[in-house]
């Protein structure tokens, strides 16, 4: 998304109009691909990928001195955007393309196969079988405005040009060069949706689902050349059983009881693990937010008729923190609910 603005007024003659400032500015956002780090350290304090983004920056700044004849200061922005880019996407700094804004998409995907409920020996146990993968990684600018050093000339170019054949070309007064587009922060978000899912279907009305999630959101910002990386690891099993004349381990004048509706035992049980890292150069990494978090979550429901339903619940949850400014925390629910059904 980008936007163009222009001011005009009347020239001295009074005859004409003429340009007294332009302006450009918007956020830049496309699909990349980042699963070649994906499995690498990420929730360490000591990160690989991290330092070779440090590393990065010198070798950055010396292809803008080969290409341009100048050099941009260390830590300007266009030095470290593609260092952060070629870190995180695992590629060489030496090919990594330049410009802040990527031109190609890369493409991501999902993928889920049914195919083995249809094998012998398994189609008369299993109803169905889905086996599930997704992945999903983004890059994006948050916003970018034009530097008030350059022409209208400039910024009227397609911005993902920019580095990409187009190059800064004004200086500071210590002879540094100065970026065409002042960014103040760009994003990195990468998830499995999940990594590994497995979703089964029993022809006795048994239902199992696993699925293994994890997240990655990483934040260069620009103006103290900080980046905050959170992961997320989250592990979920749901098992589910529906039975119909389930006859009761008791009698009632003499004879069983045997509860003629649908019975439904269900149990979710999760596993989240959450983490808030701020990486600095040439400083010590530090925790800044965290927790891990275990749910348990039995329930009992009876169709008592098409309208009634009762159910039997029990929820637990523990949340220990990662960090020493926050305390552990446990909550416990338990209950009954009776849920009636007005409609027609």
């Amino acid at each position: 998304m980008t936007s163009y603005q222009e001011i005009y007024r009347i020239d001295s003659t009074g005859l004409a109009y003429e340009s007294i400032g332009q302006s450009r500015l918007g956020s830049y956002k496309t699909s990349i691909l980042t699963i070649n780090t994906a499995f690498k350290n990420n929730s360490s304090i000591n990160s690989t990928v991290f330092q070779q983004f440090e590393e990065n920056i010198g070798l950055i700044q010396d292809r803008f001195t080969r290409i341009t004849g100048n050099s941009y200061e260390t830590q300007s922005q266009d030095v470290l955007i593609p260092a952060f880019l070629a870190a995180y996407t695992g590629k060489s700094a030496e090919d990594v393309n330049l410009s802040p804004f990527p031109k190609i998409p890369i493409p991501n995907w999902r993928l889920d196969y049914t195919g083995l409920g249809k094998l012998e020996g398994l189609k008369e146990i299993f109803q169905s079988i889905t086996i599930n993968h997704a992945y999903n990684s983004s890059y994006s600018v948050v916003n970018y405005s034009n530097s008030l050093e350059y022409s209208e000339v400039s910024i009227n170019n397609p911005v993902e040009d920019y580095n990409n054949g187009m190059f800064a070309s004004v200086t500071n007064a210590n002879g540094e060069l100065i970026p065409v587009y002042v960014i103040s922060q760009v994003m990195i978000s990468e998830q499995f949706a999940p990594l590994v899912g497995v979703n089964l279907r029993t022809r006795s009305k048994l239902n199992f689902r696993f699925e293994y999630k994890t997240k990655r959101d990483l934040a260069l910002n620009i103006s103290n050349s900080q980046i905050t990386e959170l992961t997320s690891k989250d592990w979920s099993i749901d098992l589910g059983y529906t039975k119909n004349n389930m006859k009761l381990p008791f009698k009632t004048q003499g004879r069983v009881i045997t509860l003629k509706n649908d019975i439904t035992f269900q149990l979710n049980m999760s596993v989240t693990n959450n983490q808030t890292i701020q990486r600095k150069i040439d400083e010590v990494n530090t925790i800044t937010n965290g927790n891990l978090n275990y749910q348990m979550r039995p329930n009992i429901s009876y169709l008592v008729n098409q309208k009634l339903r009762v159910q039997a619940y029990y929820e637990r949850s523990i949340n220990e923190p990662l960090v020493t400014n926050s305390y552990k925390r446990s909550t416990t629910r338990a209950g009954v609910k009776v849920l009636f059904n007005l409609s027609q």
